[in-house]
């Protein structure tokens, strides 16, 4: 009898303060999301000529993509604007080595399964789940492993073991996560909004770094993400300080707040998160769920999730 695969699990994310900013050690508010990816480790089956079959199952019943690693893979290098997952597994694996662990021993003679269960334009942490999981199974620190692969703050892989939402802040030695209690009652009335495209991030960090943020519009940054933990805080108090942080962000960025580009007319406060101009918008409203879904709904934005179904 085989035996059993052994079994990982990490959490999505959503950063809903910080953008852009966190990466200059502003202090971000992020939650874990309800939705991961779960991985299973089991010994190849026989039948495979592959030294490792790494499998990714989507969760709107597409086919599964399988990647299949050679001995030959090992030895040649990945293309570094090569956009296939093989490739960038590959330079995953290169990372892992480069942290002095010998990823082709560990993963040898196995096969990989990943449960995705949001879909992958979705941008709620495909790869930092994917980092999470390496960084256990190749037993390296896991922001060392993200700065080698692909970069970033880090936030994603704090979301990815977390139980409810955090502060993260980025420093020079270890990033400080602070776990929180919060789940005020306005959040209710907050919903997310999948605005039907998927944005590359480093692109949106790219254009974030040709600008020249100001020490004063980080220290704000800080005081929107702090100030929304306060327990007296109502729905329209929120609202305010996520506007003034979409000015904060759209001065920075020179680009239009989503608001003003898509849903001029909507009853309520539109919040943009991640990378400024996809994945997902965060609404909120004191009109009722069914209205606000209605809106957006009407406007081809099907994908509206209450707050509470996709947050931990």
């Amino acid at each position: 009898m085989p035996p059993k695969p052994t079994t990982y699990y990490f959490h999505g994310k959503l950063l809903l303060t910080g953008e852009y900013f966190v990466l200059d050690g502003a202090t971000a508010l992020a939650i874990p999301t309800k939705l991961g990816q779960r991985f299973m480790v089991r010994t190849k089956p026989a039948a495979s000529e592959a030294e490792t079959v790494w499998n990714i199952h989507y969760p709107d019943g597409s086919a599964s993509r399988q990647i299949l690693l050679y001995p030959g893979d090992w030895t040649t290098d990945p293309q570094p604007n090569e956009a296939s997952f093989k490739e960038g597994l590959l330079r995953l694996l290169q990372a892992v080595r480069r942290l002095g662990i010998d990823s082709r021993a560990i993963v040898q003679h196995k096969q990989i399964d990943c449960y995705l269960e949001f879909p992958s334009d979705w941008g709620l942490g495909s790869s930092s789940t994917l980092v999470a999981f390496a960084s256990q199974l190749f037993s390296v620190d896991a922001y060392a492993l993200l700065a080698g692969w692909l970069g970033g703050s880090g936030y994603d892989l704090a979301c990815a073991t977390a139980r409810g939402p955090l502060l993260y802040r980025r420093t020079e030695s270890r990033p400080e996560v602070t776990p929180l209690d919060w789940s005020p009652a306005w959040l209710q009335q907050t919903y997310f909004v999948h605005l039907n495209r998927k944005q590359n991030s480093r692109e949106g960090i790219a254009a974030y770094r040709a600008r020249d943020p100001e020490v004063e519009d980080l220290a704000a940054i800080s005081r929107i993400s702090t100030a929304l933990l306060e327990p007296t805080l109502h729905l329209r108090a929120a609202a305010r300080l996520l506007e003034e942080h979409e000015y904060l962000v759209a001065h920075t960025l020179k680009l239009q707040p989503v608001k003003e580009r898509l849903f001029p007319d909507f009853p309520g406060t539109v919040k943009s998160l991640g990378a400024w101009g996809g994945d997902f918008a965060w609404v909120l409203s004191e009109r009722p769920a069914q209205e606000v879904a209605a809106y957006f709904n009407s406007r081809g934005y099907t994908t509206f999730l209450p707050y509470k179904d996709l947050a931990l």
